[in-house]
């Protein structure tokens, strides 16, 4: 008979879910994540849009920006996904923010921003714009808060 998952009591998830499981804990928390992330995906899709000389900026930030902002919570997800995974059923490290299972969550979700942008935001357009728009938005728009270490939060 397999013996069934059972976490630790040892476990503490202080940084695995962040912010997900502050926006689970103080769901008011989500009137400043979501319309937060969309904010900086619209900068930072407006500052490209210029940087690159886009014609018709208003057309273009309508067609992309619903896209990218799902990507990027997607992308979020998932490596917030990898690190819960680290820690309560792989009970890799023990506090969720040790580097060595933050910067690789962080990396796949970098990745995933870029290639889904790559192949599904800004695949209609030149090879030169589709690798730049990808490549900023991995960089800029990454879960850095990945990286804020728990003692922080909890003093």
């Amino acid at each position: 008979m397999k013996k069934r998952f059972q976490p630790s009591k040892d476990i503490k998830f202080y940084n695995v879910l962040f912010p997900l499981w502050m926006l689970l804990m103080f769901p008011q928390m989500w009137l400043i994540v979501l319309p937060g992330n969309f904010i900086i995906d619209s900068l930072v899709l407006l500052i490209s849009m210029i940087a690159l000389k886009f014609a018709d900026k208003k057309a273009c930030y309508k067609k992309y920006i619903l896209k990218i902002y799902c990507i990027g919570l997607l992308s979020d997800f998932i490596g917030a996904l990898y690190m819960f995974l680290m820690v309560a059923v792989f009970e890799i490290g023990h506090m969720g923010d040790e580097l060595y299972i933050t910067l690789p969550a962080l990396m796949i979700s970098a990745i995933l921003i870029f290639s889904l942008n790559y192949f599904i935001t800004f695949r209609k357009n030149n090879k030169n714009h589709r690798i730049i728009l990808s490549l900023v938005f991995a960089i800029v728009t990454a879960p850095y808060t990945f990286l804020v270490p728990s003692a922080w939060l909890y003093g």
